[in-house]
């Protein structure tokens, strides 16, 4: 059971872009002194207390050190200061063990740290990330019409999706009817995670439910985005709605008001 689980945790490592396809933003002389200017002597990979104990530096000391700064200091946003880290990790293992003359210890450590890497880029670590803001935008709409499998025409709404935040963040989007009354969420049982400044779409439609249809959700409908603020320790999170957009079915005209 051991030997898939690092295989899945591995591959997924190795899928991880950011880090490694554009580099590190730290290699920005005037980033990099923004951020070590903001070193304290206690960083490490655990922290302080219990936590140094319970997250061992190993051979990512320098990474963990230079990743606290990074969110400390507010230069990059959480997406940005993470990459690095998974970046800086990455070069400790290649500079421990080189894959030449030492894969497997090479792989465990690649494992490692992409599991540091998800540990911090995550809600724990946008609830730590300093100055973090809580902000979303809604683009571009699309709506159709089709018919389901008893004939019933069923309505749907896309709409792009933007973290216009510091720090990464998750999403939802809800329809309302004209009457104001809720049809559907996107996505339906989780959240949308997005990283600063990503953008994707989210579509929200009456195909999942009995009752609902392109026939009565009346002459206009609102799609408002919602995101689960980090800054709260409610285990269930804490729903925040970020942009509107009220719409007219006819035309698909839309207009943003501000979010209830």
């Amino acid at each position: 059971m051991l030997r898939p689980l690092i295989a899945a945790v591995l591959a997924a490592s190795l899928l991880a872009p950011a880090a490694l396809a554009q580099g590190r933003a730290r290699d920005n002389a005037v980033v990099s002194a923004s951020v070590m200017s903001s070193r304290e002597p206690l960083d490490a990979c655990g922290g302080r207390n219990l936590l140094d104990a319970a997250v061992p530096d190993g051979p990512f000391l320098e990474a963990c050190k230079f990743h606290d700064a990074c969110y400390r200091s507010g230069v990059l946003d959480q997406g940005v200061c993470d990459a690095d880290f998974l970046h800086d990790m990455r070069g400790a293992c290649d500079t421990n063990w080189p894959k030449a003359t030492a894969a497997g210890k090479h792989a465990a450590c690649e494992v490692a740290a992409y599991t540091y890497y998800r540990a911090v880029n995550s809600r724990f670590g946008s609830m730590l990330y300093p100055r973090g803001v809580t902000e979303g935008q809604l683009g571009a709409v699309t709506q159709t019409v089709s018919k389901g499998l008893n004939g019933t025409r069923h309505f749907e709404a896309c709409a792009e999706a933007r973290n216009a935040s510091n720090r990464k963040l998750r999403y939802l989007l809800t329809l309302h009817d004209a009457k104001g009354e809720w049809v559907a969420t996107a996505p339906g049982l989780s959240s949308l995670s997005l990283q600063p400044g990503e953008t994707k779409t989210l579509c929200a439609g009456t195909s999942v439910s009995w009752f609902r249809s392109a026939e009565n959700i009346g002459e206009a409908y609102a799609l408002t985005l919602k995101v689960d603020d980090p800054s709260t320790i409610n285990p269930f999170g804490d729903l925040v709605g970020v942009d509107r957009l009220d719409c007219e079915s006819a035309s698909g005209r839309c207009q943003r008001v501000a979010p209830r």
